[in-house]
């Protein structure tokens, strides 16, 4: 009998290296001296989750799976994967704001605070803005939003990449035995 690997453990190897490969891209731009408002990480970290997804879904329909792959296991595996990620990228990110760079919250609160001065808020709703903003901010919402956020965006991605990459068996092609 094969040894094949579950949807989970899949989706935990190639979430791993999502959220290996997503510090990596953070911490070279932070090193770098990118501005902690630049968008250029996010983005650079959704196209490594596109990456990550198709690569891992591939892996499963193709080494698991006996080469098919349904709509609902591909979103389900691309999902996870992207979840998996972010479980890790969210308890980086907790490490990082508390040990490595605990001054950068600080900064994130800075430009919100000239973001809404430039969208005219008066400075009742800007007080506002900002407590709410501290509250959200404390590292379990920080591994939170990161690990629910990463699931969210893989879930979307998923839905297209899914289009592509499910193999419906027939009972033609299908393996009997």
């Amino acid at each position: 009998m094969e040894n094949t690997r579950s949807q989970n453990q899949a989706a935990i190897t190639y979430g791993t290296f999502y959220g290996l490969s997503g510090i990596v891209v953070f911490m070279l731009f932070y090193l770098l001296g990118t501005p902690i408002s630049s968008k250029a990480p996010q983005y650079i970290g959704y196209i490594l989750m596109i990456i990550f997804i198709i690569l891992g879904v591939k892996s499963h329909r193709d080494a698991d799976l006996g080469g098919y792959i349904g709509y609902g296991k591909s979103l389900g595996t691309g999902t996870l994967i992207a979840f998996f990620g972010g479980l890790i990228s969210g308890f980086f990110t907790v490490i990082f704001f508390k040990y490595i760079a605990p001054d950068a919250m600080q900064q994130i609160l800075e430009e919100a605070q000239r973001n809404m001065a430039k969208q005219g808020l008066s400075e009742e709703q800007m007080q506002k803005g900002l407590e709410y903003a501290k509250k959200f901010s404390t590292p379990l919402w920080l591994f939170m939003f990161s690990a629910l956020g990463s699931a969210f965006m893989g879930f979307i991605f998923s839905l297209i990449i899914s289009v592509f990459m499910k193999k419906e068996s027939t009972p033609f092609n299908s393996n009997v035995g």
